[in-house]
């Protein structure tokens, strides 16, 4: 490895072990003395800056801060990080023009294509902040989002320099694109594919976790771990909640293969423990059920009573009913967290409906008259279906007190 390969080397290892301090005093090594204006000097000053903004990248800085107006200048990170690639374009042309330093000119082209990565993936965490805010369940345009970002930068960045970012780069694509992905196939109640894929992710996580073991400062004589960033966190928490989702979509398969007991143990542990929500739901309010129904579940088998998980256990709902009512109702509840309330005045029963996403419908059954006013029912109706869509997550990338 030559010598600047190496500098750089070092220099984004640190970054990616978000060791920024030790990144810092490492450009600081290599620096000029005062007074002294080259291109190299002009490189290493970006470095310093790209310290920083990494640090506010892996912060979600990214969707803070945005203020942009007539007269007010764009200070968002996404333009930070915009400058930064045409001011180090315009040094990687000069440098050329000039026949000048050969590595700034190497390096300058390489970090400006990871720049604009960077900037491709703020963007497509713009546009899932924005799925979450306007409660779109469109899992499948965030996937093929994705996937661009991932084709348009495999051949970007690749100098031995920049291997540590390239590195992170590919794990928190891919993380992305298995959640996703699986996200985008529990809608239509694949079971061994996004299992497979929710594994996928655990295992990137893990893997980049790993390459943050030297996040340790030094606090009171004592050898502390610093939390883990917040996008690094976010990223968990999204792979919990997905894993939460297919728990409850498959429920009644997972428990077959333990104890009630051990079940129950485990989705304890989940990021969400839908299930049991559900159970104490049912329980306290004396709802006669709570089932999730699937359309698709009985198009595809007329046998099937397109139940997905219910508590009670093994209800027998009037399907035929709820499937009218379903479609009576259909343009309505294609409005996300529209709350429908049919009362049976023959059978003093009332019927609560609410679309989860496509073809998939939360139904609870009361053997009395609900009021829609009932804040207890609609609080939890809303909250299953938003954690189930993963759209609360989604909108927690932005944190609007900052």
């Amino acid at each position: 490895m030559e010598s600047e390969d190496e500098f750089l080397h070092i220099y984004f290892t640190h970054v990616s072990q978000l060791c920024y301090e030790k990144a810092k005093e490492h450009i600081e090594k290599e620096k000029e003395p005062k007074g002294c204006t080259t291109p190299w000097g002009a490189f290493l000053n970006y470095l310093q800056q790209l310290t920083l903004t990494e640090k506010s990248y892996m912060e979600i800085g990214f969707l803070q801060n945005k203020h942009k107006s007539f007269l007010r200048k764009d200070n968002s990170l996404r333009s930070v990080y915009e400058t930064m690639k045409n001011d180090l374009k315009k040094l990687e042309d000069n440098t050329r023009q000039s026949a000048g330093d050969i590595r700034v000119q190497k390096g300058s082209k390489n970090i400006v294509q990871f720049l604009k990565a960077r900037i491709n993936l703020i963007d497509l965490y713009e546009k899932i902040y924005n799925m979450g805010l306007n409660k779109q369940i469109r899992y499948n345009e965030i996937l093929t989002h994705i996937e661009t970002v991932i084709e348009k930068n495999s051949e970007g960045f690749t100098d031995i320099g920049l291997t540590p970012v390239k590195a992170v780069f590919s794990l928190e694509c891919e993380i992305l694109e298995q959640l996703f992905k699986a996200l985008t196939q529990l809608q239509t109640l694949e079971f061994l594919p996004p299992l497979a894929l929710i594994h996928g992710a655990h295992t990137r996580l893990a893997a980049w976790e790993s390459k943050m073991q030297s996040r340790e400062i030094w606090k009171l004589g004592i050898f502390k771990n610093s939390p883990l960033p917040a996008l690094f966190q976010w990223l968990q928490k999204l792979k919990g909640a997905v894993l939460s989702k297919f728990s409850l979509y498959f429920h009644d398969i997972l428990a077959q293969q333990t104890t009630p007991h051990d079940m129950r143990q485990l989705c304890s542990k989940l990021y969400n423990d839908h299930y049991q929500k559900i159970v104490s739901f049912q329980r306290k309010y004396d709802a006669t059920y709570v089932i999730l129904l699937s359309e698709k579940l009985i198009a595809l088998n007329s046998g099937h009573d397109g139940i997905i998980v219910s508590h009670p256990h093994r209800v027998s709902p009037q399907t035929d009913l709820i499937l009218k009512m379903i479609m009576e109702t259909a343009n309505d509840l294609q409005i996300i967290d529209k709350i429908i309330y049919k009362f049976i005045t023959q059978e003093q029963n009332t019927y609560i409906l609410t679309i989860v996403e496509p073809t998939i419908y939360l139904i609870i059954l009361f053997e009395s008259k609900k009021s829609e006013k009932d804040t207890f029912i609609s609080n939890f109706v809303l909250d299953l279906c938003q954690n189930l869509r993963c759209t609360k997550l989604f909108t927690c990338l932005k944190n609007t007190n900052k």
